[in-house]
């Protein structure tokens, strides 16, 4: 059967479109369109019209794939942090329903979890280990502790780059006291992780989505059509610093610079660099696998 997963993110919507026969998946393609649906909506509590229109031509673009493809006998559409942390999220995801066909469900943090681990599992098999799994989006990210078996931790924090960035609004270049600021309010907001990983005591991080993919691309100009790829901490190091002190030009001309994402990529490497140190990570990988791989992945289960 072919099936089209859609993961409604605050900055970009994502599409799979994916064989699945038996507990066989064959990922066909995979779409990236730029929405930015969350765009104001953090700090006013509410998705704005612009933000809304844009998704609309966004979802306009992605139902025209999905009918170019042919044979879809399944889709599944999911909204995340925007969506459910905004008074209009859910009236939203109605007109998308009556706009397109597409029935939206609003997921919890936990959920999205949950999917997000099983997205990484599946590109990553080597996992004996208790592993930390980051996957950092704009209006949330998901922290969780597991080995290949079974979560043993996880939780929703909404500290995306884009909250971040609406609440800090910093400078461009950042100043280091802004960096300090950002710093202090993530190791208050991210002690429940911390206290985790004293406990279960991963040593190695695969991070997913946003950050960690344009990270890849800034890293390594390789054609590598590998999942996971990982990420050498020394040369990840100087890249940090590189970034601090970059402004927007700067950064957009950096080979592998997402344009979609460069103006949260500071912000994102502080974050990541943070939890990097805090936890004690010695191994860092990316993977390309992250929520919509992981329903692919639990459907093919169920079938």
């Amino acid at each position: 059967m072919k099936v089209a997963i859609l993961d409604l993110g605050t900055n970009i919507f994502n599409l799979l479109l994916s064989e699945i026969s038996g507990k066989t998946c064959k990922i066909l393609k995979v779409v990236k369109i730029p929405s930015f649906i969350g765009a104001g909506g953090f700090s006013t509590g509410k998705l704005s019209e612009e933000a809304m229109s844009k998704s609309i031509d966004a979802l306009g673009k992605i139902r025209e794939i999905i009918d170019q493809e042919g044979d879809v006998g399944f889709i599944k559409v999911f909204a995340t942090s925007a969506f459910r942390d905004t008074v209009n999220g859910s009236e939203f995801a109605n007109n998308i329903r009556d706009n397109f066909g597409f029935e939206v469900e609003i997921i919890s943090g936990d959920r999205e979890a949950e999917l997000i681990y099983k997205g990484i599992r599946e590109s990553f098999f080597v996992l004996d280990e208790n592993v930390l799994m980051c996957d950092i989006g704009g209006g949330s990210n998901e922290l969780i502790i597991a080995d290949k078996e079974k979560i043993l931790w996880k939780r929703s924090f909404n500290l995306g780059i884009l909250r971040l960035k609406e609440q800090f609004k910093p400078s461009d270049p950042i100043k280091e006291e802004e960096v300090k600021m950002v710093n202090l309010y993530l190791e208050q907001e991210l002690k429940p992780l911390f206290e985790a990983c004293k406990r279960y005591l991963p040593k190695l991080m695969i991070g997913s989505s946003g950050s960690f993919d344009t990270l890849r691309e800034l890293l390594y100009r390789e054609n590598n059509t590998n999942p996971v790829r990982e990420l050498d901490m020394t040369e990840l190091g100087v890249l940090h610093q590189k970034l601090l002190v970059s402004n927007r030009e700067e950064r957009l001309r950096m080979p592998g610079m997402s344009p979609v994402r460069v103006d949260y990529m500071v912000l994102g490497s502080i974050f990541i660099q943070l939890v990097i140190e805090k936890c004690r990570i010695s191994k860092l990988y990316q993977s390309s696998y992250s929520l919509k791989e992981g329903f692919m992945a639990e459907m093919a289960a169920q079938l």
